[in-house]
């Protein structure tokens, strides 16, 4: 049985995995990096009450075999470009080295679609750029997820996607062929795709574009 760690488990896709692996009989322990307890009354779950900002000097004295990264925030919510960077940037690559140094099995990541260090759109410049630092890190299995709009019932109110998502689904018809990894994903086959990857999949590197990510 597996030993499992996800940083980002109050969030849309981060909770959604949670409750697939509580549910999976593949894994018995889930360790979760979290700000506050989520009181989920489980024997496979083990709270760690963190703050991000000291992950660096986090002791994470125990093996794991799957590391989940689901962390991510919006620039609106964040306030600031460099708010939302410490984010999405230092805390993904600060955990990503943690998962080198600690030797953990998997690490598997939540980008985005138009991931690229060199795109003129700041949100899509900074998933790029921490993809190649991940990379840099030469993990022993990285997976890089980019899905397109989220879909999924938020806890937080975000107006901006909850419209996206409405209208998405009225066009989704339309997303076929090439315009196919442009339509929006459910939350759960984010999850799901994550989970499947970690069971079942051994390549080194891998990034799953938003297509392939619904097909699970």
């Amino acid at each position: 049985m597996k030993t499992a760690l996800i940083a980002g488990a109050t969030g849309l896709v981060g909770s959604e995995l949670l409750k697939l692996l509580l549910e999976s009989n593949e894994y018995e322990i889930i360790h979760l990096l979290t700000r506050k307890s989520l009181n989920i009354d489980s024997t496979k779950i083990i709270e760690h009450i963190i703050n991000f900002d000291e992950l660096a000097s986090l002791k994470l004295d125990f093996a794991i075999d799957h590391a989940f990264c689901t962390l991510g925030t919006t620039i609106k919510k964040a306030g600031t470009k460099e708010a939302f960077r410490k984010v999405d940037f230092d805390y993904v690559l600060e955990l990503g080295k943690k998962s080198k140094e600690m030797s953990f099995g998997k690490f598997l990541v939540i980008s985005s679609l138009g991931a690229n260090p060199k795109s003129m759109i700041f949100y899509n410049r900074v998933k790029g750029e921490v993809e190649d630092e991940l990379k840099k890190l030469s993990l022993q299995h990285l997976f890089v997820f980019r899905p397109s709009l989220l879909l999924g019932d938020r806890k937080e109110h975000r107006a901006g996607e909850k419209t996206a998502a409405s209208v998405y689904k009225v066009l989704a018809p339309i997303f076929s062929g090439p315009l196919k990894k442009y339509k929006g994903v459910e939350a759960k086959k984010v999850a799901n795709a994550m989970m499947q990857a970690a069971l079942n999949n051994d390549d080194t590197f891998k990034i799953l574009e938003s297509d392939e990510i619904q097909k699970f």
